[in-house]
């Protein structure tokens, strides 16, 4: 894949079918960018109807070439395209590139003509960006194919969904002075999809960070592997729109409706490391800090500047943001009481107010004491550095250009990052260009300063974390009596297994459920309860009945023979209101479970991430906090343990307030067995084991759901 990606981001020769130079048009804007964008290899311009274009030869079709050519932009009327792409499959190529909109987001006739595209190019294993696409930018091949005049160079490299938001991004770089190596939009991507732009940005030397602007997900759980992978070198910086909330799902289970569009999609991205933002200059803001700052060990914040205001302003957003900013070593506020005014605070936030403004070399010794501290893993100055000249004397600028001059310095020495917020950070001042043009983000807002360093920490424990993490094998085992269950459930055309089903293939993964028998008279029912043993519960089965007590279709605790007879004639008549006679299976009696903490484990297939797992704690917790966690399989034992740790509960399974801790191996173990059964069975849709309730040695899986396709 990555060789075939190559001669698209790196072709030695370009053709554009549809060239023009009608001033306005998507075709000129983008033929004259190219042009002008010095690259160096060989461009030739296709147009039937002219023999020159800007001064040079124009062919009638790319078939007069006569050369092989590697990329191809087509920018013509949808119903040429397809024609067009088989001539350019002839003339050998690589990439192929359509502009042009009005196809498959159109309706059913784009979208034939999008499939003999794909047909033409299977041909030769070509590769189709687009169509309903923008364009393509490289930087390091000088190629412009965007219709943007100009687009700062850089290390930032963007695949986007949208090709207006490109202009907005280009545009905010510009302000800030960074840019891009390689900007690419993957339009209608009926061809190249997002996950392998990834994997082949992932090895890119000449990208630095991987920044994407997403309005819909195809094939989430192929971009979670490639995320997850490509994070181990370099960030992916994503802006996603387009939230909804769990309600808009109509789900027959509860992990069904608790598992809301955006919150699997949060749960996702965190599992791949990728860090989300929600605004195009938030983008790009944290985008270059990414691409200019040494990644931090961990998130252990020091704070300082000339005041106590703007370092609680910080604080504050630190802790908005999950920075944590401990107390210093003595060791460090040691080193810098002596250049602080007597009973400034040394602690963190370090304040160096009334000395600094005059002197700012106090600025570098604070600076450098916490950087040789090894629990420090960042800086952030507040305040107003770069204004003591305006605001205290002229002069100062000299010693703040030379103290900008040293924080470079111990930058570049210690390899920590240091983010400097002041309230100047847009005026032309040459103590600040020196920061910028070093790569040490200035910024704005201490609110942006924050959330920037707090990218920059999560992302690197993230990173450490995913680089040492073990998948487990994707092996799909197709069990054979697992294969007979689902053979004979669609047999009958039906959408969800019975329980004694679900019991079944949970218990052929190894899931260790309590004792049960399914009565189908009360005569069966008695002679149940006596090999089972009192007290017992008493649940209806019937493939119409999905939910058991809404329909009065459980009783439990039952304790003898007559409660039995009583409840299994009770649940019966409660039953025919929801279904036929004939549809009803029977009662599935089981012994009470002891007492525990009752927690909840699900599936959901969902439609951009396939197979997604949650866990939560039950009760009050799921049905009004909904405090669950979602991860998207298969699952690493990471992934489980963050699944656990991640819910607000957490610390009710370790044990609080005289209760003893709650066996959490097991729960991982079901969790894991859990994203076997959804990797091994794709006909399955939702799962929920709920309530499972969890002891101080094992657990008890109550009841269990599983629907299907």
């Amino acid at each position: 894949m990555q060789k075939s990606l190559e001669k698209v981001f790196n072709p030695g020769s370009i053709a554009v079918i549809g060239a023009s130079e009608v001033p306005g048009k998507a075709a000129e804007r983008r033929t004259r960018s190219l042009i002008q964008g010095g690259y160096k290899g060989d461009i030739y311009l296709i147009n039937p109807k002219r023999d020159e274009l800007f001064g040079m030869k124009a062919y009638h079709s790319i078939m007069e070439v006569g050369k092989e050519i590697d990329l191809v932009m087509v920018v013509i009327a949808p119903r040429f395209i397809p024609s067009a792409v088989a001539d350019s499959i002839k003339m050998g190529a690589k990439g192929i590139i359509i502009i042009t909109a009005g196809l498959g987001e159109t309706g059913e006739e784009g979208k034939k003509i999008e499939a003999e595209i794909l047909s033409e190019a299977a041909k030769t294993g070509a590769y189709v960006i687009g169509p309903n696409c923008s364009g393509m930018f490289n930087a390091s091949a000088d190629i412009n194919m965007l219709g943007i005049p100009t687009i700062n160079k850089g290390s930032i490299s963007v695949l986007t969904q949208s090709g207006n938001v490109i202009d907005s991004l280009t545009h905010f770089a510009k302000m800030k002075g960074c840019g891009f190596n390689k900007i690419i939009n993957v339009g209608n991507a009926v061809g190249v999809q997002l996950h392998e732009y990834i994997t082949y940005l992932k090895d890119d030397l000449d990208t630095k960070v991987i920044a994407t602007y997403l309005e819909g997900i195809r094939g989430g759980n192929e971009l979670v592997r490639a995320a997850r992978e490509a994070a181990k070198t370099k960030p992916i910086i994503a802006l996603k729109v387009g939230k909804s909330s769990a309600g808009a799902r109509a789900a027959a289970s509860h992990t069904g409706s608790l598992a809301g569009d955006d919150i699997i999609l949060d749960a996702a991205f965190k599992q791949a490391g990728i860090v989300r933002v929600s605004n195009a200059d938030e983008l790009v803001d944290i985008a270059d800090v990414f691409s200019n700052c040494p990644l931090p060990k961990g998130n252990r914040l020091v704070i300082m500047s000339e005041g106590g205001g703007d370092n609680s302003i910080a604080a504050d957003n630190a802790e908005k943001y999950g920075i944590q900013v401990p107390l210093l070593s003595k060791k460090t506020q040691e080193k810098m009481i002596p250049v602080l005014l007597a009973g400034m605070p040394a602690h963190n936030p370090v304040d160096y107010g009334g000395t600094a403004e005059e002197n700012p070399h106090v600025i570098t010794e604070c600076v450098k004491a916490c950087m040789e501290d090894d629990q420090v893993d960042g800086i952030l100055m507040t305040g107003f550095f770069g204004g003591f000249s305006d605001i205290i004397a002229s002069h100062i600028a000299k010693l703040e250009e030379q103290t900008s001059r040293d924080l470079v310095d111990l930058v570049k020495k210690y390899k920590k990052p240091l983010i400097v917020n002041t309230s100047y950070a847009r005026d032309p001042i040459k103590s600040l260009d020196i920061l910028k043009e070093a790569g040490i983000p200035v910024i704005e807002s201490s609110d942006r300063a924050a959330q920037c360093m707090s990218s920059l920490m999560h992302f690197a424990v993230n990173q450490k974390k995913i680089k040492e993490m073990c998948m487990p094998e994707e092996k799909i085992t197709k069990r054979v009596g697992v294969k007979k269950l689902f053979k004979k459930v669609e047999g009958e055309s039906r959408h969800n297994l019975l329980e004694t089903e679900s019991r079944e293939l949970l218990v052929e993964y190894g899931v260790s459920l309590p004792d049960a028998a399914l009565a189908k008279t009360p005569a069966e029912a008695m002679e149940a309860a006596d090999r089972l043993g009192y007290p017992l519960a008493m649940k209806i089965v019937s493939p119409d009945i999905i939910h058991k007590s809404d329909a009065g279709g459980i009783k439990l605790n039952l304790s003898n023979a007559d409660e039995i007879k009583t409840a299994f004639e009770e649940i019966m008549k409660n039953a025919e209101k929801f279904a036929p006679r004939e549809r009803i299976v029977g009662a599935l009696l089981s012994p009470m479970v002891s007492p525990g903490q009752e927690c909840i484990v699900g599936m959901i297939r969902d439609a951009q991430f396939g197979p997604v797992n949650m866990f939560g704690l039950g009760g009050i917790f799921v049905e009004v906090l909904k405090d669950v966690s979602f991860r998207v399989a298969p699952l690493a034992d990471e992934d489980i343990d963050e699944m656990i740790r991640e819910i607000k509960g957490y610390k009710i399974l370790t044990g609080v307030r005289g209760e003893k801790p709650k066996d959490i191996e097991a729960i991982k173990s079901v969790l894991a067995k859990l994203s076997e059964i959804v990797i091994d069975n794709p006909e399955i849709s939702e799962i929920d084991l709920n309530p499972v309730i969890v002891h101080e040695k094992g657990l008890s899986i109550v009841d269990s759901r599983v629907l299907i396709r």
